[in-house]
């Protein structure tokens, strides 16, 4: 599976949808509060075009502290008040959702600059949460882009409608968090992404299931 083409997609249809909206709609609420749509649009461009800082910066010498898994572990306390303070700054930045659309223009030559960085070498970079093979970066560009597209989707009712690679990179990322696979009985990805990232709660059924891993959920949030 070619990590970047299933980014770029997920990204774009993301963008696609955005593209859809009136000036009125981006100051909706979402299910991530305090965010609004224009918050969590920010947020979720930030997410991918992020792998530019990356590649700015160079790669560092070493072995990787974290994979795509490990990079979600983290404080949740701690981590959530800077996560929304950055996407209020750049929505803040940006101003407006054309603004931001025109940001997102952008998605094809970061993409570009990380395949051309992968055709080198798989290497090691800094991120803000540890240094890891840029490959298993994108990979945890590809959750949160999954994610936030549902997430906005959701801001106006509308069903979840991922790349279904982009998905199944989503379900494998959450399946190493929780040590299980829901598929065999009956869980299919796009609501394990919802349970895993607290976006609906566990049903009893669910909690059956999971037994004593229903302690880990949320996977993140």
């Amino acid at each position: 599976m070619n990590l970047l083409a299933v980014l770029a997609r997920e990204a774009e249809r993301t963008g696609v949808y955005l593209r859809m909206l009136d000036a009125n709609a981006w100051s909706r609420s979402t299910r991530c509060p305090p965010m609004s749509v224009l918050e969590l649009a920010a947020h979720t461009r930030r997410a991918w075009a992020r792998i530019a800082d990356l590649l700015d910066a160079g790669p560092v010498d070493g072995e990787p502290e974290k994979d795509s898994a490990a990079y979600f572990r983290f404080d949740r306390a701690q981590v959530s008040p800077q996560v929304l303070a950055r996407a209020q700054a750049d929505a803040a930045t940006h101003g407006t959702g054309e603004a931001l659309l025109t940001a997102w223009e952008g998605l094809g030559e970061v993409i570009g600059r990380a395949r051309a960085a992968l055709d080198e070498a798989d290497g090691v970079y800094l991120t803000i949460l540890g240094t890891m093979r840029l490959s298993e970066y994108v990979r945890t560009r590809i959750v949160e882009v999954t994610v936030h597209h549902m997430d906005l989707r959701d801001a106006f009712g509308d069903p979840p409608d991922p790349d279904p690679e982009a998905l199944e990179i989503t379900g494998d990322v959450l399946r190493a968090l929780a040590g299980t696979d829901l598929r065999p009985r009956g869980i299919d990805d796009v609501r394990f992404a919802l349970i895993g990232t607290g976006r609906a709660p566990l049903d009893s059924d669910e909690r059956v299931i999971l037994g004593p891993r229903t302690n880990l959920f949320p996977l993140f949030a």
